[in-house]
């Protein structure tokens, strides 16, 4: 017989998603519970919390009286939208060395610099600030950079 595995969205406390998850792995440890597969704490959504269990049953006792639960979001996620959330998303770079780019977020905003190396694996690229009184050399996500020329 095959068991019923649900994916459940549970709405927490904005912040507080990692001490839910620890306070629901303990108490499937304490309990012995069978029917909570996996926990899930999507790294884009704040304030919510995926649980795969066989019930929504098993959610609820899983989840009384934990302080910062908020309640059971309506419906069910697929496998599909659960691996859309883990999979890796890859960053199309389109920037070469000596390209010169804007940087549009972080701490540099604004600021001008020249690619020095992109790290396509990482969605990342390795620049050097054009405005600096001296060398200087950051690493920013690949989506925080505009280009302004070739």
């Amino acid at each position: 017989m095959q068991e019923t595995r649900n994916f459940y969205v549970l709405k927490v406390t904005s912040g507080q998603e990692f001490n839910v998850a620890l306070i629901m792995e303990e108490r499937i440890k304490n309990n012995k519970m069978n029917d909570v597969f996996s926990i899930l704490i999507p790294p884009d959504l704040k304030g919510y919390v995926v649980v795969e269990a066989s019930g929504a049953h098993v959610v609820k006792m899983l989840t009384s009286g934990i302080r910062y639960f908020r309640g059971l979001a309506h419906g069910l996620l697929s496998r599909d939208e659960v691996l859309s959330f883990v999979s890796k998303k890859t960053v199309q770079v389109g920037l070469k060395p000596g390209d010169v780019v804007e940087i549009a977020s972080g701490p540099f905003r604004g600021f001008q610099a020249q690619v020095a190396r992109v790290e396509e694996a990482k969605g990342e690229v390795v620049l050097n600030i054009l405005e600096s009184a001296y060398p200087l050399q950051v690493t920013v996500p690949a989506d925080n950079v505009k280009q302004v020329k070739k």
